[in-house]
């Protein structure tokens, strides 16, 4: 055996080498892109179920800010009727009272008109009396 020949042999033995690593090489990469293919495949089905739970979770929160506008708004009205009806008692107050006043008043009017009605027809009376009586006595 001569040196090319044990040359040879080396060369053969090292390219047969090389041809079952990159054999095995090349298994372990078809391994490797099946698991990455069913990884994406897998992350891509829970992205498209995590995505439908986010819309869904987005439009219940549009309908609870919609709901909360909605519940600000009847509190406004609410407010701004209690406004209205606190200001109508005020007026109403306002009211009684000016009409107390005035029953007030028109009784002291009366008390005086009254004592006033029987003095005059006491005296209207006395008056009559005494011509009814005088008139006797001529």
């Amino acid at each position: 055996m001569t040196a090319n020949e044990v040359f040879l042999g080396v060369i053969t033995v090292a390219a047969v080498a090389l041809v079952i690593f990159l054999a095995w090489l090349i298994l372990k990469l078809g391994e490797m892109i099946r698991a990455a293919r069913q990884f994406l495949e897998e992350t891509d089905r829970t992205m498209k179920q995590t995505t439908g739970e986010v819309n869904e979770s987005l439009r219940s929160l549009r309908v609870i800010t919609d709901n909360v506008g909605a519940v600000t708004n009847d509190v406004k009205t609410l407010t701004g009727s209690i406004r209205e009806v606190t200001q109508g008692v005020q007026q109403l107050t306002g009211s009684v009272k000016d009409i107390g006043k005035a029953v007030q008043d028109l009784g002291a009017e009366t008390v005086a008109s009254v004592y006033g009605l029987r003095a005059g027809v006491k005296t209207g009376f006395e008056v009559f009396m005494k011509n009814l009586l005088g008139s006797k006595q001529e």
